[in-house]
């Protein structure tokens, strides 16, 4: 079998974003943020389609009513904070085929709460929102998404 991660600037068919809420590290200053989050993911929603985790798809909704709406995809999940790179699956290359890798995240050594953030990826998997890609859990730890690669392997 021939995995491979892609190189980041490869194409894409989507990108995660998690709705910053009042139990994030934004709650002093949601009404700062929210706005930078709404622009990112209208404009982003464009181009390409967005899926949006979060706690209320209706209140999420009535921020981004000018997103594509054939682009954006809202799923309910409880979340700890708002770092998909964090907690988001990671996407891989199996025999050419599109699959994804659920690492555990532990909130940085168990600095901050992550017990919602490591099961966001499990929880869309089972709404189906990934389709039929394969999910593997590898069962190792990757903090932040700290990894880089050119797809070739380095």
């Amino acid at each position: 079998m021939k995995r491979r991660l892609p190189a980041e600037w490869e194409p894409q068919s989507a990108i995660q974003f998690t709705f910053p809420h009042a139990d994030s590290d934004w709650a002093d200053s949601l009404d700062a943020v929210i706005p930078c989050f709404v622009e990112c993911i209208e404009t982003i929603s464009r181009f390409e389609k967005v899926l949006v985790v979060c706690h209320n798809k209706e209140e999420v909704a009535a921020h981004l009513r000018n997103a594509a709406p054939g682009n954006l995809l809202l799923a309910e999940c409880p979340s700890n904070d708002t770092w998909a790179r964090d907690h988001g699956a990671i996407t891989i290359e199996e025999d050419g085929r599109l699959a994804l890798l659920d690492f555990m995240f532990t909130g940085w050594g168990l600095k901050f709460p992550a017990f919602h953030d490591n099961l966001i990826t499990g929880r869309l998997y089972e709404q189906g929102v990934f389709g039929r890609l394969p999910l593997y859990r590898p069962g190792l730890v990757l903090e932040g998404g700290g990894i880089e690669t050119d797809g070739r392997g380095t």
